[in-house]
């Protein structure tokens, strides 16, 4: 669907209104094709309330890792848009970031379990459903507000694959600061496609440390730590 804006004679039409009608303009039949972005990263991390000892590896799959969502916004608003959104690399970055930020000895990526000895756990992160919106709504017309859900399902593996443990995160809606005027909305997009991975996977990263043992006993060839089950 194309979003069709009517422009009228602006005379004496309240700057606002006339700053919304180029905003509404900026999302009228556009293509954003979004890029993992690691300053937008860095600005969704923040110090771990608590860390466990240990290195946590993240094991993708070159498929999950490819990922990419591509769609229309949920709103009216925007409705002619489609944002390409790198979802598989954004996760898979966020959730490096996560585990490094909750486990002192970091965390590594990896799409083979080739090298899985020796690290404290293994994490497979992944997408299972992304969306977005323009809204305008809630603020009466006069504003958009950038809006992002996402879910992600994160499971323990054991060295040899097999899943020990899972839970799936529903981040909710996700809203980034409302605005009249955006030459790029779709980087505002971009923005809590990273934060709501980031948030989501610190969230599981702390779940998992909580249910490990106190102090990591020496890591067998062949094995690895698997947390257990976190009261729901």
């Amino acid at each position: 669907m194309t979003l069709h804006t009517r422009v009228r004679p602006t005379h004496g039409a309240a700057p606002g209104r006339i700053l919304l009608l180029i905003g509404l303009l900026s999302l009228a039949g556009c293509t954003y094709a979004l890029k993992y972005n690691p300053g937008y990263l860095a600005a969704a991390r923040r110090p771990a309330s608590a860390q466990t000892d240990g290195k946590a590896l993240i094991y993708t799959t070159s498929e999950e890792d490819r990922y990419t969502f591509s769609g229309a916004p949920t709103s009216i608003t925007g409705g002619g848009t489609t944002a390409v959104v790198p979802v598989g690399e954004i996760v898979r970055e966020a959730a490096r970031a996560a585990f490094a930020d909750v486990f002192r000895g970091g965390a590594d990526t990896a799409d083979t379990l080739g090298a899985a000895a020796g690290y404290r756990v293994i994490v497979e992160p992944r997408a299972v459903d992304f969306k977005y919106q323009y809204n305008q709504l809630r603020n009466l017309g006069f504003a958009i507000t950038p809006i992002v859900e996402m879910t992600l399902e994160v499971r323990v593996l054991d060295a040899n694959g097999a899943m020990t443990w899972h839970r799936v995160y529903p981040s909710g809606e996700v809203s980034g600061p409302s605005y009249m005027v955006n030459l790029s909305p779709g980087e505002e997009i971009n923005k809590l496609a990273h934060k709501a991975a980031y948030d989501l996977l610190v969230q599981a990263a702390a779940d998992i440390a909580a249910g490990l043992p106190p102090t990591a006993p020496a890591t067998a060839p062949g094995t690895a730590s698997a947390p257990t089950k976190p009261s729901s």
